[in-house]
């Protein structure tokens, strides 16, 4: 892969009202920087920057909306044509290059804050001035964001577990340590070795994290918290095929987090506060990154994303998530915008989606009658009729409708090995895949390829 920097860019502690909203002032010798608690919160703090920037572009969040058919697009202000935007575009044909990657900032980024987080958790140990638990917390967290990291690495880059009898295909670099430059040459695990890695991160996080945060400002859902470290372990499990883990971790989350599902009343004023466990806030600026993506402002200022016609299709008159919609008339056309981020910011994790995970776990566990209790509790939500039978086709469907513009869709198809079919509003050159395919994974950036004579490249590319 790529070389990593010995660097972390200092930045100035920063007020509630100014959270993640940082500028690098000066750099400094890393072990001068994490000298201290203030250096090492400072240092994690940049890293929770970096990730809200990397995982909110178009290229990373749409992905799993827009290669699965969730997505159209508007036309544009300036003169009513409609084609793919530039940060996606070979994304959206299952034509992205090696050479010039639509993905290719990610793929850096990513790297980038697991190699930070790693220069922490080497230092940590080392600083006088903070508490046992306070290092704890600051750890927990780091190795979360470590995993949580990996694992959406691991989505882009790596066929899903089941690809192979026994998941010896190609995983990704797992980077436990810091690179230096010119030294550090890491090479692919396998794919198994890969979700073992992130499983160990995830489960030796949890039992040091405290009550709260490591930084003192902000909220505490603004960050990888104890609960969305359960969340993502609940994930990471799923896409293991540890049906075990994956009912422990989710059903830990739905019954003691605190968090509430939103009632179908409440999903255009209040939708998602109660179950909100990850939302990455906003800047000093009050920007707000998703919002860009997928708002409709007005006719002179809309998101280049809108609703798809197959999506669209899917709800029933009487389901209540039609009230996360909006339909505006551009150019004497309509066109379907959500709702949803006119008042959250960066949502990655929720309550609903715990009860999917553990659904579809209850489901591959022969335990039928269970994943239809919580299949049914999200469908009653909506307004709909209880089902009798289940399949997983009923919980992918379900979860379709449940998370659309969240950037999950895709990936629920390929870890059950699904085709992907794209009609109403698809104008690729290539609108659907057939599983397996080559494509449901991007290649890696050829410049890290370039650089590192253990790297592999991902067949087909």
């Amino acid at each position: 892969m790529k070389k990593l920097t010995y660097i972390i860019v200092f930045l100035s502690l920063i007020s509630c009202s100014d959270f993640l909203n940082i500028e690098p002032v000066e750099q400094i010798s890393i072990n001068t920087q994490l000298s201290t608690k203030k250096g090492v919160l400072v240092a994690l703090n940049g890293a929770y920057y970096d990730t809200r920037k990397t995982l909110l572009s178009d290229a990373f969040f749409t992905y799993g909306d827009l290669l699965s058919g969730n997505i159209t697009f508007t036309p544009r202000v300036s003169n009513g044509s409609i084609s793919v935007p530039a940060f996606v575009d070979q994304i959206y044909h299952f034509a992205d290059e090696k050479n010039d990657s639509d993905l290719r900032g990610f793929y850096s980024n990513s790297y980038q804050i697991i190699n930070n987080v790693n220069l922490i958790l080497e230092k940590i140990d080392q600083v006088s001035d903070a508490t046992t638990e306070e290092k704890n917390q600051i750890k927990a967290e780091c190795l979360a964001l470590r995993a949580f990291t990996h694992f959406n690495l691991y989505k882009i880059y790596a066929q899903n577990y089941t690809y192979t009898s026994d998941g010896n295909h190609l995983g990704i670099v797992y980077n436990t340590q810091s690179l230096k430059v010119g030294i550090d040459y890491p090479a692919r695990e396998t794919a198994k070795r890969t979700l073992e890695l992130m499983q160990n991160d995830i489960e030796t996080a949890i039992p040091l994290y405290n009550s709260g945060k490591a930084i003192p400002e902000g909220f505490e859902y603004q960050f990888l918290n104890k609960n969305a470290a359960k969340s993502l372990a609940a994930d990471i499990a799923l896409w293991k095929n540890d049906w075990q883990n994956a009912l422990k971790w989710s059903d830990e989350v739905i019954k003691n987090s605190g968090k509430t599902l939103t009632p179908s009343a409440e999903f255009t004023t209040n939708w998602a506060q109660s179950e909100k466990i990850w939302d990455l806030p906003r800047t000093g600026e009050n920007d707000n990154l998703l919002g860009s993506l997928y708002n409709f402002t007005g006719t002179a200022q809309y998101s280049k994303y809108a609703v798809s016609g197959d999506f669209t299709q899917l709800l029933a008159a009487n389901d209540a998530r039609k009230n996360l919609l909006e339909t505006k008339t551009i150019r004497s056309k309509a066109y379907t915008f959500t709702i949803k981020y006119k008042n959250l910011s960066g949502l990655i994790y929720r309550l609903s989606e715990l009860y999917f995970i553990r659904a579809e776990a209850y489901l591959k566990s022969g335990k039928n009658d269970l994943a239809l209790e919580d299949l049914n509790k999200i469908r009653l939500r909506a307004g709909l009729l209880p089902l009798t039978t289940i399949t997983i086709d009923d919980v992918l469907l379900e979860k379709r409708k449940e998370f659309l513009n969240e950037n999950k869709y895709f990936w629920d198809l390929a870890r059950n090995q699904k085709n992907i079919v794209r009609n109403l509003g698809c104008i690729a050159t290539q609108c659907n895949l057939t599983y397996p395919n080559n494509k449901y994974i991007a290649p890696i950036p050829q410049e890290s390829i370039e650089v590192n004579s253990n790297m592999v490249q991902n067949p087909g590319y």
